[in-house]
């Protein structure tokens, strides 16, 4: 685990601490989305953390996940995500979680699909695809939910806010292998730094 950390200002953290107090994993599609409502008005708080400040210490960017708030019983987990240019996820799940993904300085492309669940081939069906700036968020509460996000900017990093009815431990990725059908992969979800 790195140690690096995107600073995070103490004004701007009380306010996302504030926004979670009570929070639990088990939220309807309503609270997901008052949740969302809360927090978009962070990416234009003072304070809030930028991609740049992040990158500015190291010389060759890369993705970063930093834990940076969480629910004693593990019923949520927020994390910054740091975007280098132009850097695509693959298409992955959430493991079954809600969550709620908000672009706090930047642009994400998010390609949304359907998974069918068949556990050895799987179909996904697309959906759409979000172009997300800042202060926008994709949401999902779908257990068959599954995305790939991109950073639209060659030159530019990204930094986005996830929280998740859990914790995100493991999840599966997707790779195509014929016509619409996908060959799943078991992935470990790694923290580059925590700072809670």
């Amino acid at each position: 685990m790195q140690n690096q950390h995107i600073a995070i200002a103490a004004d701007w953290s009380q306010t996302l601490r504030n926004i979670s107090a009570g929070l639990c994993g088990d939220l309807s599609a309503q609270e997901i989305d008052t949740l969302r409502d809360q927090l978009t008005a962070l990416a234009w708080s003072e304070g809030c953390p930028r991609a740049d400040s992040f990158f500015a210490h190291t010389q060759t960017p890369h993705y970063r996940r930093q834990l940076i708030a969480a629910a004693p019983d593990g019923g949520y987990t927020m994390l910054l995500i740091a975007w280098p240019p132009g850097y695509v996820t693959p298409l992955h799940d959430h493991a079954g979680l809600w969550g709620i993904e908000l672009v706090l300085d930047g642009a994400l492309q998010v390609d949304e699909f359907y998974t069918d669940g068949d556990p050895t081939e799987p179909a996904l069906q697309p959906q759409r695809s979000l172009l997300l700036g800042c202060g926008d968020a994709a949401v999902f509460t779908d257990p068959a939910y599954v995305h790939r996000c991109r950073n639209l900017s060659a030159t530019q990093a990204a930094l986005s806010l996830h929280v998740y009815g859990g914790v995100l431990h493991e999840y599966q990725s997707f790779t195509e292998v014929s016509d619409n059908l996908y060959r799943l992969s078991q992935q470990q979800a790694v923290l580059d730094s925590v700072s809670i």
